[in-house]
């Protein structure tokens, strides 16, 4: 039986992006609350960086599924610098829960496989439909 975990520290919270930590099962949880812009993702990214950097987390589960279309130049940032980005932290395994729009699906798993082929992440990451397998991954 999967632990529930209680992400009962909240790292950080803004109206359009929440940062969680379960220090029992040593996960960070992160989710989109609201379609966002390139500046918003760019906070919310930076936030991640910092809080895994602070504490070492491993695992993360990054929640998406409420996140739209985004234009090329946030495209260009997560592919390149959010990659490299967390690619100076502990992180091992990221779980991606993509949203269920096909054209958003495909432009954030567009963004990972650019990041993938310039071997820019030094991390596992697997997408996923639903919370429930990206927790069950990320515990493997």
């Amino acid at each position: 039986m999967l632990p529930k975990p209680l992400f009962p520290q909240t790292n950080y919270s803004t109206d359009f992006y929440k940062i969680e930590i379960d220090p029992a099962t040593g996960l960070l949880l992160t989710e989109w609350q609201r379609p966002v812009n390139k500046e918003e993702l760019i906070a919310g990214g930076t936030n991640l960086y910092e809080a895994l950097r602070e504490t070492g987390i491993t695992r993360v589960v990054a929640n998406a599924e409420r996140m739209s279309i985004l234009d090329a130049s946030a495209k260009e940032w997560l592919s390149t610098t959010f990659y490299e980005l967390l690619s100076q932290t502990s992180l091992q395994k990221l779980a991606r829960v993509l949203p269920s729009s096909l054209f958003a699906k495909l432009a954030l798993e567009a963004v990972a496989t650019r990041a993938e082929a310039q071997s820019i992440n030094k991390f596992q990451f697997k997408n996923f439909s639903s919370q429930r397998e990206a927790l069950l991954w990320v515990q493997e």
